[in-house]
């Protein structure tokens, strides 16, 4: 197979033809000597559409990684009547935050009902405290940056949740099935 076939079958583009990777044209060795009009664009130009694929990509992976956590969050707030739309405002002031983690968890968790800064920063804060408290690790994460709405940070410290919770449950599930006691999975 040659390489042309190679590309065209199993990556789904012609590297000869015009318009690919960033209108960049495949010159191999057996290829005419083209045209001024037809040279290769500036490496300028590839490293342009390298980065706005690279930035397209990352807000493609962001905003399904925004949906994907904001189901788990709401599978588990369920329970407790709660609900949360926007992942990023809705966490804001800690009351969501402190709500999961007491359905995660099965403890009691102290919130302020204010609705000024300062409260979401303590709401926030408790939430961050409790984590820690569960010897579960968080870089640099701080109740700032989930007050503020940052979304790396937001989408990180749910990461961080949903892998601990998630393994915890793993772990206890496999040794009561190892035990050999019941196990009801319908809420997997």
């Amino acid at each position: 197979m040659s390489t042309q076939a190679y590309y065209k079958e199993r990556l789904g583009f012609d590297p000869q033809e015009d318009g690919v990777n960033g209108n960049a044209y495949y010159e191999g060795p057996h290829q005419p000597k083209r045209h001024r009009s037809e040279q290769r664009l500036p490496s300028e130009t590839h490293d342009q559409v390298y980065e706005e694929n690279l930035t397209k990509f990352k807000d493609e992976r962001d905003a399904i990684q925004k949906k994907t956590f904001t189901k788990w969050v709401n599978k588990h707030l369920k329970k407790v009547n709660r609900h949360v739309n926007d992942l990023f405002e809705d966490l804001r002031d800690g009351l969501n935050l402190i709500s999961l983690l007491e359905v995660l968890s099965g403890e009691h968790l102290p919130r302020e009902r204010g609705r000024m800064r300062f409260h979401m920063l303590q709401n926030v804060q408790m939430a961050l405290d409790f984590l820690r408290y569960k010897k579960i690790k968080l870089v640099n994460i701080r109740a700032e940056d989930i007050v503020d709405g940052n979304p790396k940070l937001t989408l990180g410290l749910i990461w961080t949740i949903i892998l601990h919770f998630q393994m915890a449950w793993r772990n206890s599930t496999s040794s009561r099935l190892r035990d050999g006691h019941d196990t009801d999975l319908s809420s997997v």
